[in-house]
């Protein structure tokens, strides 16, 4: 006997748009659209297994739930949510804030991890604070000539994703705008059904909402439908921030999506980036699973409220 009593208290966030009861019918909602879909609950995981945020507070459509499960070196999640503001996955690299002490005074080319990001958190407690955190900015900046540069630290690598659509596009609607570059990547062009998801996706695009409040979002990105069971790398052949945002806002939606995530560190950056110094490997743990609260960048970095409302039974 499952059981969809909300057992946790609800923090809401400052400014927000939605109520309480707003947040826990949204809930029950993406709790009973996971129960369909058999990669998710276990018969006797109730309600309180889910985690519930609401990524920009003033707009009511980027409520998000989130079903986590594996998140080691991987990370599988299941998402809902009508709207998915605009976000890529940023390396971090960290230096010593005696030669870089951070805000303006970071190696040329990034910037300060702190100012672009709310909320922004070293991957674990054995990741100083104090240290100086900083994301590429000038796409001319190569991640292997920052390991070189005097004073740094480590690196904390960017997910690459694996998008599922788990619903049926006869219930409803949902629209992925991506980076044109994710294209390139051998994953999404091994998938000759993408070519047909762009096209639905260019004819259909304009019949999606995008919030007032967050117009312009996907401008410059690419529109795809995918199909039941179709698949979307979200990824770069460089390892640069591969940019998307979704509508789920369709007129013939009856109800909401439900999309899969598998994600990982690629291996390939992961062994090629340098070993850290002997002396600051010490105690050291490397950052796991996601690392969201680390490596996340939204166009919108600083309206975005990335703490949960309810943590799931997960952490990450």
């Amino acid at each position: 006997m499952t059981d969809n009593t909300l057992g946790r208290e609800l923090r809401i966030p400052e400014g927000s748009a939605l109520t309480a009861e707003d947040y826990t019918q949204f809930l029950e909602d993406a709790y009973e659209l996971f129960r369909r879909c058999p990669p998710y609950l276990a018969p006797s995981e109730g309600i309180d297994v889910l985690e519930l945020a609401h990524l920009t507070p003033a707009v009511p459509e980027t409520i998000l739930a989130i079903y986590l499960g594996i998140n080691d070196a991987a990370c599988n999640k299941g998402l809902v949510s009508p709207f998915l503001p605009r976000h890529g996955h940023n390396n971090v690299f960290v230096f010593d804030p005696e030669v870089y002490a951070g805000g303006d005074d970071v190696p040329d080319g990034t910037t300060d991890a702190t100012r672009i990001l709310a909320g922004f958190e070293p991957p674990n407690e054995t990741w100083s604070r104090d240290w100086t955190y900083v994301m590429i900015a000038d796409p001319a900046r190569s991640f292997a000539s920052l390991w070189v540069e005097k004073g740094y630290i480590d690196m904390v690598p960017a997910k690459f994703e694996d998008f599922t659509m788990l619903s049926d596009s006869d219930a409803t609607k949902l629209c992925t705008f991506i980076d044109p570059a994710a294209f390139e990547h051998p994953v999404n062009q091994s998938r000759p059904y993408l070519n047909a998801a762009r096209d639905r996706g260019e004819k259909h695009a304009a019949e999606f909402t995008i919030p007032v409040k967050l117009s312009g979002e996907v401008d410059g990105l690419v529109p795809v439908m995918l199909d039941l069971g179709e698949k979307l790398y979200v990824a770069r052949t460089d390892f640069g921030p591969c940019e998307h945002a979704w509508s789920n806002l369709h007129p013939d939606s009856r109800e909401l999506a439900v999309v899969n995530e598998n994600s990982a560190v690629p291996l390939d950056l992961v062994i090629a980036k340098p070993p850290v110094d002997a002396e600051r490997a010490k105690g050291l743990i490397p950052a796991k699973g996601s690392a969201d609260m680390t490596t996340d960048w939204y166009l919108r970095g600083m309206d975005v409220n990335r703490l949960p409302l309810l943590h799931g039974s997960v952490r990450g």
